[in-house]
């Protein structure tokens, strides 16, 4: 089972990586639209930075892009296990309740289910939170990647 606390200092991690690619990207664009450093490339070279920034971005937006339709499918394939599971302890539950000879029993059930039931719940959440931590990562990675790359060979 997923620790739910571990998912904080994920997400924080995360949170930051998403800061230092806004920061990183701050600086790749001012670099690139600054007249100074154009002036100091020459033309050819400004005319070729600026013919590589398209490209690079569809890359790597594309590439984020498809990570997030995969993290969807597996949230959306998670959470039809989770309710088909749901649905057949509901049933299972209730063909026990049947089967009882006393509503004492039956409430008994019910409780019995409504704790399970709980409890699949929290861990459906816990699991839920690390995929969509797990597709928000996937999704970011390939941005990050191309614009640290563009701030180290900019700066250097």
């Amino acid at each position: 089972m997923n620790n739910p606390f571990a998912h904080g200092q994920r997400a924080a991690r995360h949170a930051n990586a998403v800061m230092t690619t806004l920061e990183a990207a701050r600086q790749v664009i001012d670099h690139r639209l600054s007249a100074d450093a154009a002036h100091r490339r020459g033309p050819v070279a400004t005319l070729l930075e600026v013919g590589r920034m398209v490209p690079e971005k569809m890359l790597a937006f594309s590439a984020g892009g498809a990570a997030l339709a995969q993290g969807g499918m597996a949230l959306g394939q998670r959470a039809l296990e989770y309710s088909m599971a749901e649905m057949e302890a509901a049933h299972r539950a209730t063909l026990r309740a049947t089967g009882t000879p006393n509503p004492l029993a039956v409430a008994g059930l019910q409780a019995e289910w409504a704790v399970g039931a709980m409890s699949r719940a929290q861990g459906f959440g816990a699991a839920w939170t690390g995929l969509c931590l797990s597709m928000a990562e996937q999704a970011l990675r390939p941005v990050h990647t191309a614009v640290t790359e563009n701030h180290r060979r900019l700066r250097g």
